[in-house]
């Protein structure tokens, strides 16, 4: 039983990445529009930066810069995955927001109290994304179900009817 927790905690990373690799290639092949900003944002926040770090081979005395990287990225991140969630045209996007708001809530715990269990901010940190990248997935199949039993529909939502009626005429 160890050995198996202790394979797959080694080859935990490179397997998600491998995983949302091919869900962009199907993704770009078959997805609409939000489930391409979805993942252009998962593979630019989450998984290039890995690698781009690991080229540099950052010391251990510059943990905390590669800290401060991966929380920024993380703010980037939600930012940009509320845009789409509130835009898109679909429900799953606000999945995937509220997990990338609750791994950013982790990073703002772990400043304010020191005291955090450094295994309860590590699954806060890295668990959402595995979340996301299963919602994202499920959220890809249903879209293309729909479209081949119903046809095309739109992308992004329209804007409030309410907002409308709010422009001040002269």
């Amino acid at each position: 039983m160890v050995d198996w927790l202790e394979f797959s905690n080694a080859y935990r990373a490179p397997a998600q990445h491998l995983v949302s690799v091919l869900l962009a290639g199907a993704i770009w092949r078959w997805g609409g529009a939000p489930e391409r900003w979805l993942i252009g944002i998962f593979l630019a926040t989450m998984v290039l930066p890995m690698y781009v770090l690991w080229g540099f081979n950052p010391s251990p005395e510059s943990q905390g810069i590669v800290s401060g990287i991966y929380t920024m990225l993380d703010l980037v991140a939600a930012v940009l995955f509320v845009a789409v969630a509130l835009n898109a045209n679909r429900n799953y996007p606000l999945w995937i927001a509220g997990f990338q708001l609750v791994a950013l809530g982790a990073h703002m715990v772990r400043v304010m109290v020191e005291s955090a269990a450094p295994l309860a901010y590590a699954i806060l940190i890295i668990g959402p994304s595995y979340c996301q990248l299963l919602v994202l997935a499920v959220g890809f199949v249903r879209h293309v179900l729909r479209e081949r039993r119903f046809g095309p529909y739109r992308e992004w939502r329209q804007s409030a009817p309410f907002a409308r009626g709010l422009q001040i005429r002269s």
